[in-house]
């Protein structure tokens, strides 16, 4: 009966194509926001403005007028939080 169920699936797939029901939470890389569909794995650009899905249109609008991002560096740790001794194993006591 399984494998009736995955016909069915597959032209179904091939009829209506992917309701992209299932979406992650959104994700920002490189000042790009976007949602992905865990079913097909297609990409949705996210307004974090609107807070909703966007069109491409609109996607490609906003990276026109997009800001530039601002350098971000690392500080070093204070010497405070420096290892003052060197690391010994020990056997575990269970």
């Amino acid at each position: 009966m399984s494998w009736l169920r995955a016909v069915y699936s597959f032209f179904y797939e091939l009829l209506f194509g992917c309701s992209h029901g299932h979406l992650t939470r959104p994700f920002t890389i490189a000042t790009h926001s976007y949602k992905v569909c865990l079913d097909c794995g297609k990409q949705f650009p996210y307004s974090l403005e609107k807070m909703r899905t966007i069109h491409s249109w609109e996607a490609a609008r906003q990276t026109a007028h997009a800001v530039p991002a601002a350098t971000v560096s690392a500080m070093p740790a204070p010497a405070a939080f420096a290892p003052s001794e060197a690391y010994e194993p020990r056997e575990a006591v269970a």
